[in-house]
């Protein structure tokens, strides 16, 4: 494509726009103008089948020069803030799963604009050196079209990776005033329990009938985790910045509000907690972490805690005003941490040095990085990145950072040294499914990547996203709908698998 060769770039840092290859495709071209009352459409916007370029024609010396205007934008990114207006809404139920453009159906377009405002169509890039840009169309049908056409590519792309099957399990009840902060599903996932400022509710995955709502099942106030150790029927709830143990019946229907197990037992105060399995043991690990260092407080189920006795071990326990969760182990971490994995044998700390081993049985600290590799020396450059998610496969690690991922092997060595994936957003959560699928949260949108190649597969953009849980069936996050209202919705990869010559994740479009 010979526009590839009489591009400009100028002060814009340059990227591989993949203009030459066979397959690539111009969908629409047209010039737009720059304000609405500008006699000339100086703005040449060009969409392809992967991107949107925006080009300003000068002549320099008699010649015509072809200068971008603005970082192109790749359509996994890009959002149309008048998208809505333009195309009326057909309900969510239309809207494909990885639709970049919220509510948006196949319905004929409105030909309504108020004249003073011009026709003005604003793109915006989303995730790092994204930005919002109005341009004007010469007419409405011009506007139309590009509305058009900018939707019928992105459903392309949507069904070419449609990796995963979206499903609604709780919409139309919680609120802007009471917004999901957390929640872990139990008895078999028949069931969710869901932490917000205003209490721990319960809801039915699958209600008996629409007018089934979910229920607050504890009336405690500022919820930001839960961990549920069902095999112990224990629930662990921090509230305020104080963790707090349940039994597992308090979420009983039938309890009355005075019950004993309704009254939960303080065992400490903590910044964040987490839940899971080292040395073969179920530990809770109580994290309170300041600017400059944390204590990790590590506690277990006390004997006899199983299943089998939770009605009665519980109640018994919790009348006798014994504890259910008993101290294991204690250590301080010199440094700011945001988040705590469990390994096979040892617990990982991650926080501002970065991520730091530490064993259980001698309570020794090392760095997870070997500083040896120079070929990690640009995490140590990179400031302000912060450690967030760390998955073990056979015999590597996977390191996901705020900015990017990468696999070092058991000795903190850089493991598949060509494997990079610089994230496009600023993720807050990770969750990986297998072996297969990496999976970024932040507010604006999930970005999903293959493990293998670290290609971008698909972007699923919702508002004000939060990761949940994740589990080999199943991925779990809340996000705002058009109303403002809170959903939690399901990413179920299992009900969507097809042969993986289908789906074979590709480099990022634009580099």
């Amino acid at each position: 494509m010979s526009l590839n060769a009489q591009l400009k770039w100028g002060q814009i840092p340059h990227m591989d726009l993949k203009l030459t290859e066979e397959a690539r495709q111009l969908i629409f071209k047209s010039s737009l103008k720059k304000t609405p009352t500008s006699e000339t459409a100086d703005i040449t916007a060009y969409l392809f089948d992967h991107a949107v370029l925006l080009v300003r024609v000068k002549v320099v010396n008699k010649k015509e020069e072809m200068k971008v205007y603005r970082k192109p934008i790749p359509l996994e990114l890009l959002q149309i803030k008048e998208m809505d207006s333009v195309l009326p809404r057909a309900g969510i139920a239309k809207r494909p799963s990885s639709s970049m453009i919220p509510g948006v159906g196949r319905a004929s377009a409105a030909r309504t604009t108020p004249a003073e405002a011009g026709l003005p169509i604003t793109f915006k890039g989303l995730g790092k050196g994204g930005y919002e840009l109005t341009l004007y169309c010469t007419t409405q049908i011009q506007r139309e079209k590009w509305m058009e056409h900018i939707l019928m590519q992105k459903e392309k792309l949507s069904e070419r990776h449609k990796i995963f099957t979206m499903t609604r399990l709780s919409e139309g009840f919680f609120s802007s005033a009471v917004r999901i902060n957390c929640c872990r599903p139990i008895d078999g996932g028949r069931k969710m329990v869901i932490g917000t400022d205003y209490g721990v509710y319960v809801s039915e995955r699958k209600p008996k009938d629409a007018s089934q709502r979910p229920k607050r099942a504890l009336d405690v106030r500022m919820v930001t985790q839960i961990e549920v150790l069902e095999q112990h029927s224990i629930l662990i709830v921090l509230a305020d910045k104080h963790v707090y143990t349940y039994s597992l019946d308090a979420l009983d229907d039938n309890e009355h509000p005075s019950a004993p197990s309704k009254k939960g037992r303080r065992i400490c105060g903590a910044t964040y907690i987490d839940a899971g399995m080292c040395n073969g043991q179920t530990l809770l690990c109580c994290v309170r972490s300041s600017s400059l260092s944390s204590t990790v407080k590590v506690f277990e189920p006390t004997d006899g805690m199983t299943k089998s006795k939770k009605k009665s071990g519980f109640a018994k326990m919790l009348a006798s005003g014994q504890e259910v969760l008993k101290s294991h182990k204690e250590f301080y971490i010199p440094m700011e941490s945001n988040s705590i994995h469990f390994l096979r044998s040892k617990l990982c700390v991650g926080g501002a040095k970065g991520f730091e081993i530490v064993s259980l049985e001698t309570l020794e600290t090392q760095s997870l990085l070997d500083q040896a590799d120079t070929s990690l020396d640009f995490v140590a450059r990179r400031e302000g990145v912060k450690p967030i998610y760390i998955e073990r496969n056979t015999s590597e690690f996977l390191l996901c950072y705020t900015d990017f991922s990468f696999y070092v092997n058991k000795n903190g060595w850089r493991a598949r040294g060509d494997w990079k994936i610089l994230w496009e957003g600023a993720p807050n959560a990770f969750a990986t499914w297998g072996e297969k699928y990496i999976l970024a949260f932040e507010p604006e949108f999930i970005e999903i990547r293959q493990s293998d190649t670290g290609g971008l597969v698909c972007i699923e953009t919702h508002k004000n996203i939060r990761f949940l849980h994740s589990s080999s069936r199943e991925i779990l996050f809340a996000y705002e709908d058009e109303s403002g209202e809170d959903v939690i919705a399901s990413l179920d990869f299992w009900s969507a698998i097809q042969p993986a010559s289908q789906h074979q994740g590709s480099a990022p479009a634009l580099k």
